[in-house]
């Protein structure tokens, strides 16, 4: 899991940048063999989280047990959570992965097919239809 995703085809290792620029796209095109994939985080992101939020508990446990009263022991709280968190962003690049497009021909699929997806536009605008309607009953 601890490790920088590579292309599933020609094994091209990606950089964090590169990483880290593609988070929020779902499919991205090899710079090195023109093939599609997939970009897949929750799996990833899942045990991440696990494993910062396991630790950002247990050190807030003991600087409750270590500290007499509750009011001394916000701020150590505080930097441990702000910490955990830093560490989370910090740390996702190498937890995510990137698979190959089951059941389609890669070199067949459209770029705006993927421009489309990538951006999402259709649904954003669903959903803030569907909002508006909301807010109008």
């Amino acid at each position: 899991m601890f490790k920088l995703p590579v292309c599933p085809y020609c094994k091209t290792v990606y950089s964090y940048k590169e990483v880290r620029k593609n988070k929020k796209e779902k499919i991205i095109e090899c710079y090195h063999c023109k093939n599609y994939f997939r970009v897949s985080n929750i799996k990833g992101y899942a045990v991440l989280a696990l494993i910062v939020a396991t630790v950002a508990v247990t050190l807030n446990l003991i600087v409750l047990n270590l500290t007499a009263d509750f009011i001394s022991s916000i701020f150590p709280l505080v930097i441990i959570s702000i910490t955990a968190v830093l560490v989370f962003i910090l740390f996702s690049p190498f937890f995510s992965g990137y698979k190959r497009i089951k059941n389609i021909e890669v070199k067949e699929i459209p770029k705006e097919t993927i421009e489309e997806v990538n951006t999402d536009k259709s649904r954003k605008q669903k959903r803030s239809v569907k909002t508006r309607q909301r807010k109008n009953k």
